[in-house]
């Protein structure tokens, strides 16, 4: 059976008591494949707040996507008496072997952002993210704004602007599309156009452009991608073709370009972005360590972090983070 975590909260309430009780030194080893990204950034510093706030002693290794250095790495947590490691691989190929030894030294173990599996194909707990929930909580977002437009359904065409070389933004769009069909009952399928593109604003904006040149009757417009490229292209889109920002609904995915959309202040059909916190990722792989390591309680199989929403009413909260 597949448990799942899908809010930080959760988890923090499950160990909420850690860090005031029991008095042992637990040592947490993080093991990280692109320390100086900045979402990787931001994950180590989420992880290392979680263990500073329980007690623990924290560990972190930028391994650079070298995966021999993982399994070096690995090798000296455990030499050097770790209860428990995350680990970001810098390859999903090496999982078994991250798996066995970890087992062999008796130390907890949780993936994040890419999942592991054991050389049986049972699967390492994991911390990260759910492509096809994404895009329902994309797809929720956009039923709403619906709902509160007084868009008449048959004034309307969905878009789905969607890179089909890539599982991860084509299982976006599927989530998004069922969440939106499902919530909007006056949205049909039948409405939807599928428009191909390469995952880069320049292409979106290009093929978003031949998809309304090629609709001219078509009044308003609801779009949905697997990033905010996708979105803030088709946006752009509607802008350059003479329509309002009144007359388009895109939520995009992942934050990238909220400081574009949203800093100059001026309204636009992107409406948002449902944005990933990184520190949230770390934060749960030390708190489900630490549960597992003090209280002896399973890790769930998978911990899906759960986005925020990112529009032009909340924007100055989140400005230091995405525009820095």
């Amino acid at each position: 059976m597949k448990l799942f975590i899908k809010t930080s909260a959760t988890i923090a309430v499950a160990v909420g008591i850690v860090g005031a009780a029991a008095a042992e030194d637990i040592r947490i080893g993080y093991i990280n494949k692109m320390g100086d990204h900045p979402w990787f950034v931001a994950e180590v510093e989420g992880a290392r707040a979680a263990a500073e706030e329980a007690g623990a002693s924290f560990t972190v290794q930028d391994v650079q996507f070298n995966a021999d250095l993982a399994i070096t790495a690995l090798d000296t947590m455990i030499g050097d008496g770790v209860d428990g490691i995350a680990i970001v691989v810098p390859d999903r190929g090496i999982g078994p072997v991250v798996a066995a030894r970890a087992a062999e030294a008796g130390i907890k173990l949780v993936a994040v952002d890419d999942d592991i599996y054991h050389q049986d194909g049972t699967k390492i707990p994991f911390v990260g993210l759910d492509s096809y929930n994404i895009g329902q909580a994309v797809g929720v977002e956009l039923a709403r704004q619906f709902e509160a437009s007084g868009w008449s359904a048959d004034s309307v065409m969905l878009a789905s602007i969607e890179d089909r070389k890539a599982d991860t933004c084509m299982q976006r769009n599927k989530g998004a599309e069922d969440a939106l069909l499902g919530a909007a009952t006056d949205l049909t399928e039948d409405q939807i156009v599928r428009i191909a593109y390469d995952n880069t604003m320049v292409n979106a904006i290009d093929v978003m452009t031949t998809t309304l040149t090629a609709n001219p009757q078509i009044q308003h417009w609801i779009f949905y991608s697997c990033n905010d490229d996708g979105v803030l292209g088709a946006a752009r889109a509607m802008e350059n073709s003479g329509y309002g920002a009144d007359q388009g609904i895109g939520i995009g995915i992942d934050g990238s370009r909220a400081c574009d959309a949203f800093g100059n202040g001026r309204e636009s059909a992107f409406r948002g972005t449902m944005w990933f916190n990184a520190a949230n990722h770390g934060k749960d792989a030390v708190n489900l360590l630490i549960d597992a390591i003090r209280n002896g309680t399973e890790m769930p199989e998978n911990s899906f972090s759960q986005p925020e929403l990112v529009n032009m009413g909340n924007f100055a909260e989140y400005e230091d983070g995405l525009c820095s």
